[in-house]
This record gives structure tokens, C-alpha cells and sequence, in this order.
């Protein structure tokens, strides 16, 4: 509950609303209070001028015994009238007073500083006094011309008059309105929090649980499920899109079955493909061994200017052609796991390029090897590694015939490196990988054939079992790393081997290899086998 939007748009509304109001009305309640004491100034000045007049009136009339009783009057009349007084400014003492025991007096101090101080306003101000408040006016009372026979001329102020107005009634009328005031802010709160509350339900709430029902709907299987699309607004937009993402997936899906349904067939027939295979192999090999042995046998016997050797030395080449198939086949099929150990990818390229060289030679290619700075280590087992490397290079030399130039270069890259292809970073599984270029001259590979030619026994050679980029390509893999191609027909093409450095784990212990010079298998066959040609 705590965490639903709901709750959490309602409680931001709230805070935000109550602030709002809250300040609204401290606003209208210090305005109401500041009008009314106004208006009781107003009021103060107003009795002040009348009191003032009926005052002149009396002493003009020289009738000072009638003074005293004017003010009781004026206040036991008035509810609000407090006191009156008049206090001589030089004396500084109370002359008359509605109150008797104020008369003779010492003027009151704050009198007499809001006398002096504006003596030349005609201005009300408030007092404190026993705790309460009052509205104050003092007014001069001038010498006069008519005056003057009884007061003389020499003083311009007589006295001054001094009024103060009760705030009783005002104040308790603020208090009244302060109560009814924040009643009303509370009861508008009260109402417009139950009508966002009301609102967010209908307006934000519902549709979001429609959607969380259609989403659950979604996760328990049923992908046929759809969001209503009724509105105009941001949920109509989202479901509108919701439902065109679950049409593409659902597109996407239907391609992704029907995908994995001809990779589990094809992985299926690849994996019969290769129990026959393996069969057929370790049938073919046998006799191909008893024929060998026995042609040797045979040519040994024959003198050394026979016309049948070379007869016999063309069946022995036959037979290793046979062979090197044979092998190729038993190591597709039934490949032996890799023995791993650290090794410099320089060292075996050297190994390969050796070996290639002379045929590179005869077709008049030319292989330039090129490292680019110190290139670590890498965990690879060095033969599978130099049949990939010797599988590249006499698939660029056999692809330029006529001649031209092969390119082989070694370099440490960032597979973190924005020009990497994301699928090789979410491949390859370590941050850094030594990278080697096979780039040749030769007539390239046509669009067509590119997402084929790593299959098994595809290849548009005469002579060939098309499995040496296949076996290549797995050899690799093995090694926790990816092969990738890229060519154009008439100029070339550019094969990149990817093989992640890694620092972690032991080597491996490595045997020496294995012989891979044909005839010597056979005469080491004929050496340790019970056949014919013993």
C-alpha cells in the first residue's frame, strides 16, 4: 500500500494542498484581523474629533464643572469607550479623566513618547494595558482666538485628549473567525482529498491495475492477452505500444521456435551425421592401413629401375589422400578434448607459416606476418591452434591462383571498444583478447555462400571434404573464442580469429604431437599390427 503510486500521488497532493491552504488561510485571518483594527482607529479618530469638538463647545460655554461629567457619560454610554483624559504636555500631569482617581496624576508615559513623537500626526495607534489592548488617539486641543481671554495667548496647546477604545469585541470576532475559518479549511481539505483520492483511483489507479492483470496474464503463458486501447491519453499511448511489442514479440517468438526446431534438427542430423561418420572412419582406416602396408611391401620387393613403382608410389599417395579425409572426418566427429597451455601466438604462427611456405612459394603468394607491440600470452592448445592457422593460410593461398599477397597480423584488442561487434562482447567472456587477420588478394566469397561456409562439408572446391572451417570454427569456440569473416568478391577476403587472454588457471599438462607424416603411421602400423604385410 505504502508503495503504490496511488498513495504516494495522494500523500505529495495532500502535503502540497494543506500548505497551501494552511498559508491561505494565515493570510486571510492576519488581512481580517488588520481590517478590523483599522477600522476601530478609524473609529478611535473619529470619536476623537467629536469628543475633541464637544470639549471646545463646553469650555468655550466656560462650563469646566460640566467637563468631568461629559466623559462618565460618553463612557458608561459607549461599550467600547474605555477611558478619556486630558493631560497637560508641559506638566505633564492628567487635568481631567473619565476615571477620577487619574485626575492630578502623572501623565502616562507612553503618552507622552506617542505625543511627542507624532505631535504632528493625526494618527490612532494600539496599547497594551493590564493585558489588554486598546486603540489610542490623542488630539491637541489648541489656543484658539476665542481662548485667549481666559487662557491668554502665550501657550498654542492647551491640552491633549486622549481616547482609548476597547479591542474586547473586535478581538473576540478574530478569534471567532479564526475558528471558522480554519473549520472551512479543514472541511475544503477534507473535500479535496477524498476527490483527488477519487480521481487518482479512477483516473491513475484502475488503469494501472488493468495493466498489471494483463502483464500477469502475460508472465503465467497467455501472450494472446492485450491491454484496452479505449483512451486518448498517456494510457491509451502506452497500451497502444504495449500491444505492438507484444505482437512483434509474439512475431519474434513464432521465428525463434521455428529457428530452434531446424537447429535441433540439424543438430540431430549433424549428431547421427557424426555416429556414421565416425563408423564409416574406423572402417575405411583399417584396410587403408592392410593396402598401405602391403604396396610397401610390395614396392620394397621391386627392383629399384621397375616401371610398377611408380604405380605403386601413386597408390601410396592415394592412400594418403584417403587418409588425411579419414582424419578429418574422425576429428569432426569425434574431436579430442584440448590441452591447454600459455603459449606465444607468434611462435606457432611461425610454426604454420613454415610449413606453408613452400606452397605458398609454388603459387606465388606473399605472406607477410606483422605484430603489432607485446602480445601476452594466451592458454591454447598449440595444435588444434596451428591446424586453425594452417587451415586459413591454404584457404587463402588456394583462393589466389594466380598469386598475390596474404597478410597476417597479430594484435591485443579491448573487447570492451565501442568498434567490436556486441555480439562478440557478449560472446567472448574476458575484457581483452589477442586478435590475428588472415586479409588475401584472392577472388573473395559471394554473398550467397557467406552464412554457409562454416558449415561441414560445404565447399565449391573440386578436391576437398569441406570440413577444415567448420573444425577450424570449433576449435576456436573451444577456446572461449569466435571466428568471423568478411570479404568482397574480385578483392579479397579477411578472416579474424578472436582468443580471450586470460591470466587465471593452471597449464595443463601437454603431450608431444602426434606424428603426422602419413607413411610413417602406416610403417608403424605394419611395425605393431598382426596384418598381411608382415
Amino acid at each position: 500500500m505504502f508503495n503504490s503510486i496511488k498513495f504516494k500521488i495522494s500523500v505529495a497532493t495532500f502535503l502540497i494542498i494543506s500548505i497551501i491552504m494552511l498559508f491561505s488561510t494565515l493570510r486571510d485571518i492576519r488581512l481580517t484581523e488588520r481590517k478590523f483594527l483599522e477600522g476601530e482607529m478609524e473609529k478611535a479618530v473619529i470619536l476623537s474629533e467629536r469628543i475633541t469638538h464637544g470639549i471646545m463647545v463646553l469650555m468655550l460655554k466656560n462650563r469646566w464643572q460640566d467637563l468631568r461629567a461629559f466623559m462618565a457619560s460618553l463612557t458608561k454610554d459607549s461599550k467600547e469607550l474605555s477611558v478619556i483624559r486630558i493631560f497637560s504636555p508641559e506638566k505633564e500631569t492628567i487635568v481631567s479623566s473619565s476615571e477620577p482617581a487619574e485626575i492630578g496624576q502623572k501623565a502616562f508615559q507612553r503618552d507622552l513618547d506617542a505625543y511627542r513623537k507624532n505631535s504632528s500626526q493625526n494618527e490612532a495607534f494600539l496599547v497594551d494595558r493590564g493585558g489588554q489592548r486598546y486603540a489610542s488617539k490623542l488630539t491637541k486641543i489648541e489656543n484658539q482666538p476665542e481662548c485667549h481671554r481666559c487662557h491668554g495667548a502665550e501657550k498654542k496647546v492647551l491640552g491633549v485628549l486622549g481616547i482609548e477604545l476597547s479591542l474586547d469585541r473586535v478581538e473576540r470576532s478574530i478569534r471567532q473567525y479564526e475558528k471558522e475559518h480554519f473549520l472551512d479549511t479543514l472541511i475544503g481539505f477534507l473535500l479535496m482529498g477524498f476527490g483527488i483520492i477519487i480521481l487518482v483511483s479512477l483516473l491513475i489507479d484502475r488503469p494501472i491495475k488493468k495493466m498489471i492483470r494483463v502483464i500477469r496474464r502475460i508472465e503465467e503463458g497467455d501472450v494472446s492477452s492485450r491491454m484496452e486501447e479505449g483512451t486518448n491519453d498517456e494510457f491509451g499511448v502506452m497500451a497502444k505500444s504495449f500491444n505492438c511489442m507484444l505482437t512483434s514479440l509474439g512475431s519474434a517468438q513464432k521465428e525463434i521456435e521455428v529457428c530452434h526446431a531446424e537447429q535441433m534438427q540439424r543438430a540431430a542430423k549433424l549428431a547421427s551425421l557424426g555416429e556414421i561418420i565416425a563408423g564409416i572412419a574406423h572402417e575405411i582406416k583399417n584396410p587403408l592401413t592392410g593396402i598401405s602396408c602391403a604396396v610397401q611391401v610390395f614396392q620394397a620387393e621391386m627392383p629399384a629401375g621397375d616401371s610398377r613403382r611408380e604405380v605403386t608410389a601413386e597408390i601410396l599417395n592415394h592412400v594418403k589422400r584417403l587418409d588425411r579425409t579419414v582424419k578429418d572426418l574422425l576429428n569432426y566427429a569425434k574431436p579430442k578434448p584440448p590441452r591447454f597451455m600459455p603459449l606465444k601466438i607468434s611462435e606457432i604462427m611461425d610454426k604454420a607459416v613454415f610449413f606453408v611456405y613452400p606452397e605458398a612459394k609454388k603459387h606465388n603468394v606473399q605472406i607477410e606476418t606483422e605484430i603489432n607491440g607485446e602480445i601476452r600470452d594466451v592458454m591454447v592448445d598449440p595444435d588444434e591452434i596451428q591446424q586453425v592457422f594452417l587451415n586459413l593460410i591454404i584457404n587463402a593461398v588456394q583462393a589466389m591462383p594466380g598469386g598475390g599477397n596474404l597478410k597476417i597480423s597479430v594484435n591485443e584488442a579491448d573487447l570492451k571498444n565501442e568498434t567490436i561487434d556486441q555480439r562478440l562482447q557478449d560472446q567472448l567472456s574476458e575484457e581483452r583478447a589477442v586478435t590475428v587477420d588472415f586479409e588475401d588478394t584472392g577472388t573473395g566469397i559471394e554473398e550467397e555462400y557467406m552464412e554457409s561456409i562454416f558449415d561441414p562439408f560445404f565447399t565449391k572446391k573440386s578436391k576437398g571434404t569441406g570440413l577444415g572451417l567448420a573444425i577450424s570454427q570449433r576449435i576456436i569456440q573451444e577456446h572461449g573464442g569466435e571466428i568471423t569473416v568478411r570479404s568482397e568478391v574480385s578483392k579479397g577476403s579477411v578472416f579474424t580469429l578472436y582468443l580471450p587472454v586470460s591470466t587465471g588457471g593452471e597449464p595443463a599438462d601437454f603431450e608431444a604431437n602426434e606424428c603426422v607424416d602419413t607413411e610413417l603411421e602406416y610403417r608403424r602400423d605394419c611395425d605393431t599390427k598382426q596384418d598381411p604385410c608382415h
